[in-house]
């Protein structure tokens, strides 16, 4: 196994970034839960923002807020974990699989080309960034990449050579294909809780990528009733775990295991297939 240790991923999260819901609202319709006659209730939508910006800070980690007034045709620009790949100061950005969002990656790459970051783009291949691709494993260096719905097989070996940070950098990116169509996006159904251990509702990958994600991480199995709250869709500060509220049998397998579990109510983000991790991306 690779000793070379993913600094940015690894430990507690110290800087996450979150992206302001100016302009959120469900306009259309690209994944199963999304219904334009189901309207999120904007103001209700940034007090739950707000809730979650402030539960993060008091779990430990600062908050980096990218503005969108200008954002205005991009309404789930909120959604930043799929702004693209993380590894030290290089990020690979998302080219969308829906024109609905395919212009996100212009205000993404104006916002970290100002943090310092070297930003890559591929304009020929899909992938929609850490909402489809997270870091588990030994020194959190297996990257599970989604591979179905949202983002395409090739994107795993252009990843590997677009965020690799020096001739010994060495990690792998393992493709995993989702299976059922509400969970289109990995982390909708996976969350690395640390370098040994991750939640997971199996049944969304088939089962090839079943057998592989188990070759680098344990897993905490969570039930159908729970998956479909998002409760894998967390964010995940040390040993807090922020998730949306009601999934009460993984609340408790997660407190079994040390985590301190910060329940908050994220209703209006799911009404356009998103939750707590999909409202984030952390930067280190």
């Amino acid at each position: 196994m690779n000793k070379i240790v993913n600094k940015s991923m690894m430990g507690v999260a110290k800087r996450i970034m979150m992206c302001r819901p100016t302009h959120f609202k469900v306009d259309y319709s690209i994944n199963p839960w999304m219904d334009e006659k189901v309207q999120a209730d904007f103001e209700k939508a940034t007090k739950q923002w707000n809730t979650l910006k402030s539960t993060i800070e008091k779990c430990g980690a600062e908050v980096v807020v990218m503005e969108s007034e200008d954002a205005r045709d991009y309404p789930d620009i909120v959604f930043c974990a799929n702004a693209g790949i993380l590894r030290g100061k290089k990020i690979y950005l998302s080219h969308f699989a829906f024109p609905e969002r395919y212009g996100e990656h212009v205000f993404y790459k104006r916002f970290f080309d100002k943090l310092g970051f070297e930003t890559s783009f591929n304009q020929k291949i899909i992938h929609e960034g850490a909402g489809d691709a997270l870091w588990c494993g030994e020194g959190m260096n297996i990257l599970v990449s989604g591979v179905g719905p949202r983002s395409d097989v090739q994107a795993c070996e252009d990843i590997q050579q677009k965020i690799k940070l020096n001739a010994d950098d060495k990690f792998y990116v393992v493709a995993a294909r989702l299976v059922d169509p509400r969970f289109y996006h990995v982390d909708t159904c996976f969350c690395p809780l640390d370098e040994n251990l991750a939640m997971a509702y199996m049944p969304a990958f088939d089962s090839v990528s079943q057998n592989n994600i188990r070759n680098y991480t344990e897993l905490l199995p969570v039930p159908e009733k729970d998956a479909r709250r998002f409760v894998c869709n967390s964010v995940v500060i040390g040993k807090h775990v922020i998730v949306h509220h009601g999934s009460d049998t993984t609340f408790k397998l997660l407190e079994k295991h040390g985590y301190q579990v910060h329940p908050i109510d994220m209703s209006e983000f799911m009404k356009a297939g998103g939750s707590a991790k999909c409202c984030t991306l952390r930067l280190e």
